[in-house]
């Protein structure tokens, strides 16, 4: 259930989307987090690492937290995994042969660079490919901001609970001022 008082302890100054993603991951149970940093997130990576609920392990490398949440899955926790989309394809392997076979429910938190829209080059070939990798993966994914972001997270988690399948949030540049 979700704890009022560790998330009361979080600071101020936060985006009023990332504290409701925030608020829908611990009513999901979310206690775990692991990913690689991007700027895209960064209010999303704040409040799970301030929040004392959440045991919060940062990795190196994509690859090492899908193995870190696969681990806290197995022992009992719920785990978030936060990204970039670029470490989403060089985690690709690790997610279809560990997460999709063994039915390990994950939320993917994923910024989705490169997709319409954003100017980065360097992001333009995996921003192109990003839904078309999920699709072939059979990964539930929404782009968050199409909708209303409460039902969009809820509906995910709910698939991702009545599946066991790892769902994704894409989170394009500028999403926590939708």
């Amino acid at each position: 259930m979700y704890n009022t008082v560790a998330y009361n302890q979080l600071s101020e100054g936060r985006s009023a989307r990332a504290d409701l993603i925030h608020r829908l991951f611990k009513e999901a149970g979310v206690d775990f987090a692991s990913g690689v940093p991007c700027g895209v997130l960064k209010h999303i990576i704040k409040n799970l690492s301030e929040d004392t609920s959440v045991l919060h392990i940062p990795a190196n490398r994509e690859s090492e937290a899908i193995g870190l949440v696969a681990g806290a899955f197995l022992a009992g926790r719920t785990p978030v995994v936060y990204m970039q989309n670029s470490g989403l394809f060089a985690a690709s392997n690790d997610i279809a042969s560990l997460l999709v076979p063994y039915k390990i429910p994950v939320i993917l938190t994923v910024s989705y660079r490169g997709c319409e829209g954003e100017d980065a080059v360097q992001h333009i070939a995996t921003g192109r490919a990003t839904e078309k990798l999920l699709e072939a993966l059979g990964l539930p994914y929404d782009i968050i901001g199409t909708i209303d972001i409460y039902s969009q997270i809820r509906s995910l988690i709910g698939t991702m609970k009545r599946t066991g399948l790892p769902t994704v949030l894409l989170l394009k540049r500028g999403w926590q001022n939708e």
